[in-house]
């Protein structure tokens, strides 16, 4: 098993001005370290929130050794290393992470309860190998049962916001906890932060600028 896959979710051709800066820097890295690229451009799991068909890459990466999720909006520079060894084999490895406590209610899932360490995973980058592809399998809970978990946030607005549009990152979280997957972190080694950035965090110019300024400096080093 040699395999090396980059997924990439683009749906109803996702922000076009956007994909065009972030996606050559994708390619990039694919052809440097032999990776191929699966663009996941249709919908398998309708009723759920569309971050969800991050989930195509149970079957579509099984027979791979490792499985790289990139979000369609980050930037990938020359210099970032090979995942495939970077990352240890018996870890899922990502870019961010957060206290799940925070935006779900743990305490009612016995899964979370045992495993003790909540984790949320931000799937904006998740690598896994063939030990830890259970983290991509579908959970058993609908997206209502996960947006019945889902706390409330208050917006700027004054509205009321729950969680469960992060389904995705709470069905990788579920699974890790499920199955007492260890992790490790992507890029918490300082040096690498600038290396892998995610540039649609703000509103649409926000982020054509952060990617235009960021392709811009990279290009002087």
């Amino acid at each position: 098993m040699t395999k090396k896959i980059i997924h990439v979710v683009n749906i109803n051709n996702f922000f076009p001005e956007l994909f065009a800066l972030t996606y050559p820097t994708i390619e990039s890295y694919a052809q440097r370290y032999g990776y191929e690229i699966n663009i996941i451009s249709e919908r398998k799991f309708p009723d759920y929130p569309i971050h969800y068909e991050k989930f195509q890459v149970f079957e579509d990466g099984k027979e791979a050794l490792i499985n790289i999720l990139c979000d369609a909006d980050m930037l990938i520079h020359p210099q970032f290393p090979d995942m495939t060894t970077h990352c240890k084999r018996d870890s899922i490895a990502f870019n961010d992470n957060y206290h799940l406590s925070t935006k779900y209610h743990v305490d009612r899932i016995p899964y979370f309860m045992r495993d003790g360490r909540d984790v949320g995973i931000a799937t904006n980058f998740v690598v896994t190998s063939d030990w830890t592809h259970d983290a991509w399998e579908p959970i058993p809970l609908s997206a209502k049962d996960i947006e019945s978990l889902a706390k409330k946030e208050v917006t700027e607005d004054g509205n009321q916001r729950g969680w469960g549009h992060y389904a995705d990152e709470f069905a990788i979280s579920f699974n890790m906890a499920k199955y007492g997957l260890k992790y490790t972190g992507v890029t918490w080694e300082d040096w690498m932060r600038p290396y892998l950035i995610h540039t649609g965090t703000g509103d649409k110019k926000e982020a054509l600028n952060l990617a235009r300024k960021t392709l811009a400096e990279w290009e002087t080093l």
